[in-house]
């Protein structure tokens, strides 16, 4: 259930940021437990995996990225302190060799339905979680470095913001709680966002087979 407060004057506010988290943890874990993640974040992963990671992302965020974004004003984006990320995933899977999507921004790979995303709370709540994983992709990050060495290159959409990252996430979230408060966002409706995005995450990661698992 929603975490709520009441203000000086008696009005009930909601701790948007903490009832994200607790309405999506099972969402998330579901995810991390995907064989894609798991690989990735093995001790045994290869280049070959990274690689694959990066082109499932690609295929998903061209579409999503896109279409959430476009459901923002600058205003909004401006408060959230949020910037598109695709450039980043860009220029590291043409780092490994991968072939960035050839695809429209209005078109979207089999595993993804765009539709109901439009309006700002359901945007926001779709851009929960890609600025979530954008939070844990510094830990990824730290992890590839660790067992692929050289061979993992700039990974600059992983480690998006460096040592950044924690400041840039405590704002987005700051954000969300004063956005809330001003009534600019409907908690429900950002988390049914929010929901929606990680129930086609989940799909899309889960048709992938990681490469090592692909050569047994």
């Amino acid at each position: 259930m929603p975490d709520l407060a009441l203000s000086s004057t008696n009005a009930p506010l909601i701790n948007l940021a903490l009832a994200l988290r607790q309405a999506t943890a099972a969402a998330h874990a579901n995810i991390e437990r995907l064989p894609m993640m798991s690989r990735l974040t093995s001790l045994s992963v290869t280049r070959e995996d990274y690689r694959d990671y990066l082109q499932m992302l690609a295929s998903l965020y061209v579409p999503l990225e896109t279409a959430l974004y476009a459901g923002l004003n600058e205003s909004l984006r401006e408060t959230l302190g949020i910037r598109p990320k695709l450039s980043a995933l860009r220029h590291d899977l043409e780092e490994q060799g991968g072939i960035w999507p050839n695809i429209m921004a209005n078109l979207s790979p089999e595993c993804l339905d765009l539709s109901g995303l439009e309006g700002a709370s359901l945007a926001v709540g779709g851009l929960y979680v890609l600025e979530g994983a954008t939070l844990g992709g510094r830990t990824i990050a730290r992890h590839l470095r660790q067992v692929l060495g050289d061979a993992l290159g700039s990974a600059t959409f992983l480690d998006f913001h460096g040592t950044q990252t924690s400041d840039v996430w405590k704002q987005f979230a700051a954000a969300l709680n004063q956005l809330a408060a001003q009534g600019t966002l409907q908690p429900d409706v950002v988390i049914a966002g929010a929901l929606k995005v990680f129930e086609q995450v989940h799909q899309c990661f889960g048709q992938a087979v990681p490469a090592s698992l692909r050569h047994t």
